[in-house]
């Protein structure tokens, strides 16, 4: 690779990290492409063709992400101040602090104690084995084309019907 070759790929290299950079601190592409001075478009070809640069975005994404719940941590728990106008004057200032925000976090950081209840049936085979399936035997799987159509006829008649019940 000739001098004018090194300097090129040095540009490039330079795009790539001010584009990440920019990334992790705004977290959407376009702002970043904009503050790097390069298209979107630049960013999905370097994903493509390079595995390093597809690596150190994906650890860019991981910063954005930090930042995005340090935000949100921070109006959770310190609040924003908001000024309170009377008769169009500002009289003074409350602490308003996101409750919503606060679930979202306990959510994620504990979610054994804090996160929504989902139930789960686990069945398994013989000797606790998989179960296993053969499509080929099914009943949907034997039916005609002809009879798969009356079968979704008559399914959506009952829905439809079920609707008009309730």
């Amino acid at each position: 690779m000739g001098v004018s070759g090194n300097i090129q790929a040095q540009e490039i290299q330079t795009k790539k990290q001010r584009f990440l950079e920019a990334y992790a601190a705004a977290g959407t592409i376009t702002e970043a492409a904009e503050i790097a001075a390069i298209g979107r478009r630049c960013h999905y070809r370097w994903m493509d063709a390079d595995p390093e640069y597809a690596k150190a975005f994906v650890s860019a994404t991981e910063q954005a992400a930090d930042r995005l719940e340090q935000e949100a941590r921070r109006r959770a728990i310190e609040g924003t101040t908001e000024p309170v106008w009377y008769r169009g004057q500002k009289v003074g200032a409350v602490q308003k602090y996101s409750d919503t925000l606060l679930i979202f976090l306990l959510k994620g950081c504990r979610p054994e104690k804090y996160a929504d209840r989902r139930w789960y049936v686990e069945q398994s085979g013989p000797g606790g084995g998989p179960i296993q399936v053969d499509a080929s035997v099914s009943r949907v799987a034997a039916l005609t084309p002809e009879e798969r159509r009356e079968a979704l006829e008559e399914l959506r008649k009952m829905d439809t019907d079920a609707d008009k019940d309730t």
